[in-house]
C-alpha cells in the first residue's frame, strides 16, 4: 500500500514538474544579446553634431505569442558609465550631465502595447508606451519600433525624440561655455534578443 502511494506521489510530482516546465516555455523569454546590440544617442550643438554609443546594455522580452509577436514584457538597462564618444573628453561631459556617479542606468520598462501591425515575413510594427529613467527621472514615453522573428531569434529596431530637459539634465556645455550642446537628442537602437 505504501509502495502504491509512493508511485502516485511521484506521478504527481512528475506531472507537476512538466506542467511547470511547459508554462515556463510558453512564456517564451529572450535574453538580449549585448555584442549583436547597439544603441547610440545622436545630439547637436552650436558648433557641430555629436553621438555616444552604448558598450554595455542587458534586457529580456518575452512573448505571450511569439508568432503573432504578442509581447509581454520588454526590459532594457544601458549601463551609463558605458556611453563612449569619439572623443575622449565627450564620454566625461556625458556622465556628468546624467549623474552617472548617483545613477548608473538607463532603464526602459515596457507599460503598454497600444498597436502591432504585421508587416509579412515575421516582421512586426509595434506602438507602444514605456517608463524611461534617466538620471533619475521617470517618464512615460512612447516608442514605436519593428520587431523581426526569425528562428526564435528576435531583433528590435526603432529611434524616439528626446528632450534632455524633460528628464532634468541640463544640456551639457564645454570649452569654457563655447560649446553648448541643443536640448534635443535622437535615440537609435538595434537590439537582439536570444
Amino acid at each position: 500500500m505504501n509502495t502504491q502511494k509512493n508511485v502516485f506521489r511521484k506521478l504527481i510530482i512528475c506531472i507537476t514538474a512538466i506542467g511547470f516546465v511547459f508554462n515556463l516555455s510558453q512564456a517564451q523569454i529572450l535574453q538580449l544579446e549585448n555584442d549583436q546590440s547597439s544603441l547610440t544617442v545622436f545630439g547637436s550643438s552650436n558648433l557641430h553634431g555629436w553621438k555616444v554609443d552604448a558598450q554595455t546594455q542587458n534586457g529580456a522580452i518575452s512573448f505571450k505569442s511569439l508568432d503573432s509577436c504578442q509581447l509581454e514584457h520588454l526590459s532594457l538597462a544601458v549601463l551609463t558609465e558605458s556611453l563612449k564618444g569619439v572623443e575622449p573628453g565627450m564620454a566625461n561631459t556625458a556622465f556628468k550631465a546624467l549623474k552617472s556617479d548617483k545613477y548608473k542606468s538607463i532603464l526602459f520598462t515596457l507599460v503598454e502595447v497600444k498597436k502591432v501591425t504585421d508587416k509579412g515575413n515575421g516582421v512586426f510594427e509595434l506602438h507602444t508606451l514605456g517608463d524611461l529613467v534617466i538620471a533619475g527621472t521617470k517618464k512615460t514615453v512612447p516608442l514605436n519600433f519593428d520587431v523581426t522573428i526569425v528562428d526564435n531569434k528576435v531583433k528590435l529596431e526603432g529611434n524616439t525624440k528626446l528632450k534632455m530637459t524633460e528628464f532634468n539634465i541640463i544640456p551639457p556645455t564645454g570649452l569654457y561655455g563655447a560649446v553648448k550642446a541643443k536640448d534635443d537628442i535622437i535615440l537609435r537602437f538595434e537590439t537582439s534578443f536570444i
